[in-house]
């Protein structure tokens, strides 16, 4: 029994000690199981934290940047409004110099237009071509006046002895008034050959010469001054101006002179022609009055024969009145047109017409006529003073033809041929130009003949290639 006891005993403890075992086994395994849970916790925050810190460091480093760019636009800005000061005080420099430089370009200007009317003129007067100036004056008689009064002031320069000057203090051994002498003789002298020569030069000033005898009125009182240079006599620079002053009034006077007499020319020509057309008008009114009353009494007589006809010859009579009767109404259209046309002379033709065989290609006069026939007019100008005949490209009928061919004339006159003579209508240009001008100033829509025939011309090419 006491063993049976013990074994039970034994037994008990046993499994006490197995539970215990397990017991102590589950708590150690959950244990470890927390122990791993916890780890992985401090992993998990381990890896967070190092994520905090990157981005912590990220954070530090882009604020680092913004700090840096702060203190960088602080300096751009300074600098900026630095710069921006200077700006401010460069344009105002810009400014005053532009004003200046304007100011000095007008000044310049004055100067050359003083010295030289006709900058370029050497490259066209050997072609028969130069610019016409900018007149001082209106008219050649304001241009003599001036003259006059240029002639006046050198003669008082002459008078008060001021337009040549000398060394008062050269003397001849002491000899004060036998210096005077020589003096005297010497202003005498060079001022006579000055005055001669410069009025010869002014005498023969054209477009061809203008620039070269302001240059050689120049260099004559340089010339003559090396000459007295011994004695210390020069010429008063006012009185040289004066000379060359008076060589440009008296060039544009000679311009101004022919340019007024070739528009008197064309005042005469202009009667000369409405003389013309007049005279045309009238002879068209009298033929046809003479064939109105030729028709009518032609018609008095055929009614009259109507009226004694039988019924034959009654079909024939009426048929010839009819045509009587339609010939006297086209007289009497005439009459009234050639009486409408005499009314009003400023009504006509402006006409375009080249001449490519005597004057090259892109040359045209533009002209007018009041003829009734305005073809009269172009062969006319195709006689026998030029080789060819002409080429019609617009014959443009307007109630004032003489507006319109000024007008033109105006509009291409930088492209005259021949800029002297402004009686010769020819320009260089082309018809889409003239037709446009044309649209422009009489608002008409003309009709233009680009064709350039020159039958004659290309005709005798032909025969002359062929020889």
């Amino acid at each position: 029994m006491d063993t049976m006891l013990m074994i039970y005993i034994g037994i008990g403890l046993l499994l006490s000690n197995i539970i215990t075992f397990l017991i102590a086994n589950i708590i150690a395994n959950n244990k470890i199981k927390n122990f791993k849970s916890i780890n992985i916790a401090v992993e998990t925050k381990k890896k967070e934290l190092e994520i905090t810190n990157d981005e912590f460091e990220l954070i530090n480093f882009e604020t680092q940047n913004l700090q840096e760019l702060k203190k960088n636009a602080d300096s751009i800005k300074q600098s900026l409004d630095s710069d921006t000061y200077t700006l401010a005080e460069v344009r105002k420099e810009l400014s005053s110099t532009s004003e200046n430089l304007n100011k000095e370009n007008q000044q310049l200007y004055s100067l050359m237009s003083k010295i030289d009317l006709y900058s370029r003129i050497n490259e066209f007067v050997d072609v028969g071509h130069y610019e016409m100036p900018t007149y001082l004056y209106d008219t050649s008689a304001r241009f003599a006046e001036e003259i006059r009064r240029t002639r006046e002031q050198q003669k008082e320069l002459i008078t008060n002895k001021e337009a040549v000057t000398c060394d008062v203090t050269v003397s001849f051994g002491g000899n004060a008034s036998a210096a005077k002498s020589v003096l005297d003789g010497q202003i005498k002298l060079i001022l006579s050959a000055f005055n001669i020569e410069t009025d010869s030069l002014i005498g023969k000033v054209s477009p061809s010469n203008f620039p070269k005898i302001l240059e050689r009125i120049e260099k004559l009182a340089n010339t003559l001054e090396k000459s007295a240079i011994s004695l210390h006599c020069g010429f008063n620079i006012e009185y040289v101006e004066l000379k060359m002053e008076e060589c440009r009034l008296q060039y544009q006077f000679t311009l101004k002179k022919k340019e007024e007499q070739d528009e008197q020319r064309q005042i005469k020509e202009q009667i000369r022609e409405e003389q013309r057309a007049i005279k045309e008008y009238e002879k068209a009114i009298a033929d046809a009055e003479k064939e109105e009353k030729l028709y009518r009494n032609l018609l008095e007589k055929a009614r009259k024969h109507l009226e004694l006809a039988n019924d034959e010859e009654r079909l024939i009579a009426q048929q010839k009145i009819e045509v009587l009767e339609l010939q006297l109404a086209e007289a009497e259209a005439k009459e009234q047109r050639a009486k409408s046309m005499a009314e009003q002379t400023r009504k006509g033709h402006v006409y375009v017409i080249s001449n490519i065989g005597s004057f090259g290609e892109n040359v045209y006069k533009i002209g007018l006529t009041r003829r009734l026939e305005p073809m009269d007019r172009v062969k006319e100008l195709g006689d026998a003073s030029v080789p060819f005949s002409f080429d019609v490209h617009a014959m443009i009928y307007v109630e004032d033809a003489p507006a319109l061919e000024s007008a033109l004339h105006r509009e291409f006159t930088h492209k005259r041929v021949n800029a002297v003579n402004l009686r010769k209508e020819f320009f260089t240009t082309d018809l889409d130009s003239i037709k446009n001008a044309v649209n422009k100033i009489a608002g008409v829509d003309a009709e233009f003949n680009t064709t350039v025939l020159a039958q004659e011309y290309y005709e005798s090419k032909r025969l002359s290639a062929a020889s």
